[in-house]
């Protein structure tokens, strides 16, 4: 359900308009393969600060354009001077980046599933 919503959602937000996820981008939630959150680690790794992360947790991957084949996901972190939860939202299509966003309103969809993240709590440089 949440996948639906964040599908949605994303290409409103491209569009320009911030609108509620559609329920058929909430169905497609996969959780996160390991070459999901490998590639996510390297590459923050050198811009953070390591264990700086009290909390990590990654989202499920949905499918925001099937047609066009691009992927979405976010993930949520608390640092140790600030106890709320920040968000970031990326886009990927063809295993390539096109977005990232910063507190990315669909990453707050409470039908999205999030997993523990233990990579980048315990990143290293």
């Amino acid at each position: 359900m949440k996948i639906k919503f964040l599908a949605y959602a994303a290409l409103l937000a491209l569009a320009g308009c911030q609108t509620a996820t559609p329920q058929s981008v909430a169905d497609s939630q996969r959780p996160p393969s390991s070459a999901v959150r490998r590639e996510y680690v390297d590459a923050l790794r050198g811009t953070v600060k390591p264990g700086n992360f009290v909390k990590a947790e990654i989202s499920s991957v949905v499918l925001l354009n099937p047609e066009k084949q691009i992927y979405a996901y976010c993930t949520r972190t608390t640092e140790r001077g600030s106890p709320n939860w920040s968000y970031i939202g990326l886009g990927l299509q063809h295993d390539m980046i096109l977005y990232l966003k910063k507190n990315d309103y669909r990453c707050h969809d409470e039908r999205l599933r999030y997993y523990d993240f233990p990579e980048l709590r315990n990143m290293k440089y």
